[in-house]
């Protein structure tokens, strides 16, 4: 099979996490047109390949053994206005997109200035319930074929959608802004101010724990439920500071777990089983991951 695109193997995915750890991928390739990914799909289907798709790295955590079969970067860039919606490919990155839509004055984005990563991994995720926004996405499954699903398709939810864990790779996404009078720059100069206050520079991969929607505090009897976020309930628990091998829970964020430099992901994953412990322990409530982790053979741990 002659190739138009590189394949390279034993690359180490470290290099493409905000948290820089993970092992090798057996084999790596990067997509930045439908044909590319076409054309990767078509190869690991000729070499019996497990497939996984890497967005932007900001929200993942690979395995210390890194990672069987084909993992396919999708860099597929696409940033077209119309109006009041916008046509954008899954690896723009949100900070173009937030300053593109600004420039249109065009509302709706401000809330992700300051955050990293790519428009793609926000919708898998439903990052800041940015699915609100979504009309329709364009995708291609495994099996090479191209659809477009509308947004009751993908299912919405808090930190989640359809997208996530499936056999859809996600080309592009359509989504409905407002325009607006107000000064959006400011607007999201202060979202930038507020994070760069309350988040760690440097390698973590955004809030470890979905906040739960309700924690009864079990210290006192009788006292009603009450909303608390996964940060506050950590911190109730003293850790704060704690830290595992060469990972951290931050002091600047208690719900973000941070690699003070040669950390390895059985070094995360022995804070979280600590620190969810000690909140269950307390509070009654079993914390649920929000960052992704790629077990060995592409399953999510």
């Amino acid at each position: 099979m002659k190739l138009n695109m590189r394949i390279e193997k034993n690359i180490s995915l470290a290099q493409y996490t905000t948290l820089r750890v993970g092992g090798l991928a057996d084999f790596f390739t990067r997509a930045e047109s439908e044909e590319d990914l076409l054309e990767a799909l078509n190869f690991a289907k000729e070499k019996d390949l497990s497939i996984f798709v890497l967005s932007g790295g900001s929200n993942i955590l690979f395995s210390d053994k890194g990672l069987r079969g084909l993992v396919i970067k999708n860099e597929i860039q696409k940033l077209e206005f119309d109006a009041e919606d916008v046509l954008v490919g899954n690896a723009v990155s949100l900070a173009k997109l937030v300053n593109e839509s600004i420039q249109r004055n065009l509302a709706g984005l401000e809330k992700f200035a300051g955050i990293p990563g790519t428009v793609g991994g926000a919708i898998v995720g439903n990052a800041n319930e940015i699915g609100e926004m979504v009309e329709s996405v364009e995708v291609i499954s495994f099996f090479g074929e191209k659809k477009t699903l509308k947004k009751e398709a993908l299912n919405f939810e808090y930190r989640n959608s359809n997208l996530k864990n499936s056999d859809n790779i996600l080309i592009s996404a359509k989504l409905n802004l407002k325009k607006s009078d107000q000064d959006l720059r400011k607007i999201a100069t202060e979202y930038v101010v507020e994070k760069s206050k309350k988040h760690p520079a440097k390698g973590t991969a955004g809030s470890w724990f979905k906040n739960p929607s309700s924690v009864l505090d079990k210290t006192e009897e009788g006292q009603a439920p009450h909303q608390k976020r996964a940060w506050e309930l950590i911190d109730e628990v003293g850790c704060r500071g704690l830290q595992v091998g060469q990972v951290i829970v931050s002091e600047v964020h208690a719900n973000f777990f941070q690699n003070l430099g040669n950390a390895k992901t059985s070094d995360f994953l022995e804070l979280e089983k600590i620190v969810k412990q000690k909140v269950l322990d307390k509070f009654g409530i079993n914390l649920e991951r929000e960052v992704i982790v790629v077990g060995e053979k592409g399953a999510l741990m």
